[in-house]
């Protein structure tokens, strides 16, 4: 049995190429948000994605940046985060942050999220292992 929505979702997916990954054995993963553009809704991560990628275009984050920069900024950020686990605080800015500075690399390289989510996915999969001291370690590093 489908959701009732599947349809509608799968026609906004079509008109969004950034959701392409986030369609599994036909099932959607997205929500809806209202846009406050329009009155349509619209995929929460696309509009958030398309929002943060023009920032950076219009502060010259694109241009005027390179990527050793923004890998740079990008392990602050990670630092910040394992600050806030450490002392058990809030995490949802520091992992927000690091997605504005992985969209930032992912446009100045011409890749989406979603291209490096699939190829990520596609890598461990099938990946088997252990966990080793809380850490998973894979197989072939046994």
């Amino acid at each position: 049995m489908t959701h009732p929505d599947h349809d509608a979702r799968m026609k906004m997916l079509e008109k969004d190429p950034l959701l392409e990954a986030f369609v599994t054995d036909g099932i959607v993963f997205i929500d809806d948000v209202e846009n406050p553009d329009n009155d349509k809704p619209v995929s929460t991560l696309s509009y958030f994605i398309n929002n943060v990628v023009q920032w950076h275009h219009d502060r010259n984050l694109i241009d005027g940046s390179t990527d050793k920069d923004q890998t740079l900024k990008l392990l602050q950020e990670l630092g910040e985060l394992s600050d806030s686990v450490c002392k058990g605080k809030d995490i949802k800015d520091d992992i927000g942050d690091m997605l504005v500075v992985m969209l930032n690399i992912t446009t100045r390289n011409g890749v989406s999220l979603s291209e490096c989510l699939a190829r990520a996915w596609d890598d461990i999969k099938d990946r088997k292992g252990k966990m080793v001291d809380g850490i998973f370690v894979k197989e072939a590093d046994l």
